[in-house]
C-alpha cells in the first residue's frame, strides 16, 4: 500500500487530464476567444464568444500524430494553428516536425498549408519545419512572414505567406550558414544567426534593399557572445542576451553603427533570462528573470498597472499578460503558483474589471502541497538551491518516504510552480527534491560551466549531495528514499544508483539516457547534433564509457523502473531497451514499460496516466515500510 496522506488522494486521472484551458488568445477586436479544451473529454480547439459567452469546437487538438500546440488569431476572423509531432527518415527514426493549419472562427475555411510543398520553390518545402512564423504583419490582413526551408537544406528561406489561398511569395532568399532569422517591428528582415561546423556567423543589414554584411564570426559554442531577442521601436534598436559580470543580461545593439553594446538590465545575483513583449504591439515592456520564484520586472508604466491589478486579484501568484486586442484595452493574462494551477483572466482596462475565464484544471489548490525553496550545501561550501515539497500534514521531526527529482535539459533550471509530477508524488505522501545543481541555468556563467561535460560527476555530486542532505536534515526515512528522474533527469537516476547503490531503495528512468557515446551518435541524425552533443558530453570515448551505466549495470543493487515513448526522437527508446537488456543479464529486478505513440514528454493524457499508475504502483512496492524489528530470543542473542 502507498504510504499515507493527511489529504484527500486526488485521483490520478486528475493530474493527467487534458487541461480545462491551455494558451488562450483574444482576436484582434477583442470579442472572440480560441483556446485548447475539451468538450466531452475530447480535446478540442475552442472559440469563445466573449460576448454571449457561447462556445465553439472547430478543431480536433490531435490530428494523426500531430497535436495542436495553440492557435493565434492573424485578424478578427482567420486562424492560425501550430502542430507539433514526427516525421520519419528513410531509416525510420524520428524526427521532430511541425505543421501549420488555417482556419475560420466559426471552423469554416480549413487548410493545412503546405502539405504538398512550396509551389514558388521547385524543390518544395522540407517536410520538418512549417510553422514558424517570423512576423505577423498586423497592418496586412491576409499575410504573415514564415521560415521554410527547401528539402535536402536546413537553412531557410523567408516567405509571404497568404492565410486563405497558401500562396507564397518568397521575400528573402536562404543564406547559408543562416538558420534563424529575425525581423524587425516594420516587418523587414534585418538580421541572421548560424553555423556552419565548428564556426558560427551574426548578419544585418540596414534596410530591405541594403546589402547583407558580417556583422562578426565566432566559434559556435562561445557563450561569451550574445542571442538575439527583439527589435525595438528604432528600425537599428536590436536587444540581445549576452554576459554581463559573469551572468546574463539584456543589451541593446545598434545595428546602424559598429555594433556596438549597451546594457539596458541586469541583476548582480541571477541571469536576466527574457525580455516581456507588450502582446498589443509588441513594444518591450519589461525583464524576466527567476531567483527563488519568477519575477517580470516592468519599465512600462501601463504593465505596472496591470500587474498591481492582477496582484488584488490573487495575491502571492506570478501574473503574465498572453494575448491583447489590438487597440491593447482587453487583455488575457495567465496565474499560477506553486499550489495554484494556472488560472486565466480577462483584464479591462477600461473598466479595470479583472474577470476569471479559465484555469488549467479543477484540483482544489489546498490540497496540494508547498513548494519551499531551500538550499542544500554542497561539496567545497557550495550552496545548492532547489525546492522541497513535503506531504501535507507532515508533523515537524517526522522522517518520511522521498523522492530525489533531478530535473532534464540537463541544463533547464527548476522552477517555483505547480507541476503535476511533483504534486502528485507528495499528494501520495512522499517528500520530493529539486535542485538546481552545478550546470543549471539561471544562476550565471561559472555555475552553469561547472557542469559542463560533467553528466556523471559534477552534477551526480550535487545531486547526491541532496540525498544525503534530506537524510541528515530529518527530513527522509534512509529505508525509503528513491530517486526518479526524466531525460537527464533519468540518466541522474541510473548513474546516482549505479555510483550510489546503498543510498537509494529504488531509481526510475522515464525517457533516460543509458549510453552518453549511443547519445552522440543518435544526435548524428540533426544538423550540427554530434557536435552539440560532444560539447555537452565531451567526447573522450573511454570517459563516455565510464559515466554510461548500460555499462556498469552489476554495480545496481536496487529495483529500475524504466519508462519510454516508442517514438520519442530526442532520447531514442533503445537507451531503455538496452538498459533493460543489461540489467537482466546481470539479474538486476527491473520493469521496462514502452508507451505506444509516446514521444520525449508524454504529452497526452493516456500516457500521463500510463506513466503516474506506473510509477505510483513502482514506488508502493518498493518504498513501502519495512516490517517492524523483532527481539531474537534470549538463547539466540551471542
Amino acid at each position: 500500500m502507498p504510504p499515507a496522506a493527511a489529504a484527500p488522494l486526488i485521483p490520478l486521472e486528475e493530474f493527467a487530464a487534458y487541461p480545462q484551458m491551455q494558451s488562450p488568445q483574444i482576436s484582434p477586436d477583442g470579442k472572440l476567444l480560441v483556446y485548447l479544451g475539451a468538450v466531452q473529454g475530447v480535446p478540442a480547439v475552442i472559440v469563445r464568444d466573449l460576448r454571449s459567452g457561447a462556445e465553439l469546437p472547430i478543431l480536433h487538438v490531435y490530428s494523426g500524430g500531430y497535436d495542436v500546440s495553440h492557435c493565434e488569431f492573424k485578424n478578427d476572423d482567420r486562424l492560425l494553428c501550430h502542430l507539433e509531432g514526427m516525421a520519419y527518415g528513410e531509416g525510420g527514426e524520428p524526427f521532430p516536425a511541425s505543421r501549420l493549419v488555417a482556419v475560420n472562427a466559426d471552423g469554416s475555411g480549413l487548410r493545412v498549408l503546405f502539405a504538398d510543398g512550396v509551389g514558388e520553390d521547385s524543390t518544395g518545402v522540407g517536410l520538418q519545419f512549417q510553422d514558424r512564423i517570423v512576423h505577423w504583419l498586423p497592418d496586412d490582413p491576409r499575410h504573415v512572414l514564415i521560415e521554410l526551408t527547401a528539402r535536402g537544406t536546413v537553412f531557410p528561406s523567408v516567405y509571404q505567406l497568404d492565410v486563405y489561398s497558401g500562396a507564397v511569395r518568397l521575400v528573402v532568399p536562404a543564406h547559408p550558414p543562416v538558420m534563424d532569422w529575425t525581423v524587425d517591428r516594420q516587418g523587414v528582415v534585418r538580421f541572421g544567426y548560424g553555423f556552419r561546423g565548428d564556426s558560427g556567423v551574426y548578419i544585418a543589414r540596414s534596410s530591405a534593399n541594403a546589402p547583407w554584411r558580417t556583422l562578426e564570426q565566432f566559434p559556435r559554442f562561445d557563450r561569451s557572445r550574445f542571442d538575439p531577442l527583439v527589435f525595438g521601436r528604432d528600425p537599428n534598436e536590436l536587444y540581445v542576451l549576452a554576459p554581463y559580470q559573469g551572468r546574463l543580461a539584456v543589451w541593446q545593439m545598434d545595428l546602424g553603427g559598429d555594433g556596438d553594446l549597451q546594457l539596458v538590465f541586469s541583476r548582480p545575483d541571477v541571469d536576466v533570462t527574457g525580455i516581456v513583449e507588450w502582446p498589443s504591439d509588441r513594444h518591450v515592456a519589461g525583464f524576466f528573470y527567476e531567483t527563488e520564484r519568477p519575477h517580470l520586472e516592468y519599465i512600462d508604466p501601463e504593465a505596472q498597472t496591470v500587474e498591481a491589478l492582477l496582484q488584488r486579484t490573487l495575491p502571492d501568484a506570478f501574473h503574465a499578460v498572453i494575448s491583447a486586442s489590438r487597440d491593447g484595452k482587453r487583455l488575457v493574462s495567465v496565474s499560477y503558483a506553486d499550489v495554484l494551477p494556472a488560472r486565466f483572466h480577462l483584464v479591462d482596462l477600461t473598466t479595470h474589471q479583472v474577470v476569471p475565464i479559465g484555469r488549467l484544471n479543477s484540483i482544489d489548490p489546498a490540497q496540494l502541497a508547498p513548494v519551499k525553496p531551500i538550499v542544500v550545501p554542497g561539496e567545497g561550501d557550495i550552496r545548492i538551491t532547489g525546492y522541497l515539497t513535503l506531504p501535507l500534514g507532515t508533523p515537524p521531526g517526522t522522517r518520511v518516504p522521498a523522492v530525489v527529482l533531478p530535473h532534464g535539459g540537463p541544463y533547464a533550471r527548476d522552477s517555483w510552480e505547480y507541476d503535476p509530477l511533483v504534486q502528485m508524488l507528495a499528494n501520495r505522501g512522499y517528500a520530493v527534491l529539486q535542485l538546481n545543481f552545478r550546470g543549471s541555468t539561471g544562476y550565471g556563467r561559472a555555475w552553469e560551466e561547472a557542469g559542463h561535460q560533467a553528466w556523471g560527476t559534477i552534477m551526480h555530486q550535487d545531486i547526491t549531495a541532496g540525498a544525503r542532505w534530506l537524510i541528515s536534515s530529518g527530513i527522509a526515512d534512509p529505508r525509503r528514499l528513491a530517486i526518479v528522474g526524466w531525460s537527464y533527469g533519468g540518466y541522474a537516476a541510473l548513474i546516482g544508483v549505479e555510483k550510489e547503490p546503498h543510498l537509494y531503495r529504488c531509481a526510475v528512468s522515464i525517457a533516460g539516457v543509458s549510453d552518453m557515446a549511443e547519445l552522440a551518435r543518435d544526435d548524428a541524425r540533426f544538423y550540427g547534433g554530434q557536435a552539440a552533443a560532444s560539447d555537452s558530453m565531451g567526447a573522450d570515448q573511454a570517459t563516455l564509457a565510464a559515466e554510461s551505466p548500460v555499462r556498469h549495470a552489476e554495480r545496481i543493487e536496487v529495483p529500475v523502473l524504466l519508462v519510454h515513448g516508442r517514438d520519442d526522437y530526442t532520447v531514442l527508446v533503445q537507451e531503455s531497451k538496452a538498459m533493460a537488456r543489461a540489467l537482466a543479464r546481470d539479474h538486476v529486478p527491473h520493469e521496462l514499460v514502452l508507451i505506444r505513440h509516446g514521444g520525449h514528454s508524454l504529452k497526452r493524457p493516456e500516457m500521463r496516466l500510463a506513466l503516474y499508475r506506473t510509477l505510483e504502483a513502482f514506488l508502493a512496492r518498493n518504498l513501502a515500510p519495512p516490517p517492524p524489528a523483532t527481539s531474537l530470543p534470549p538463547a539466540a542473542r551471542h
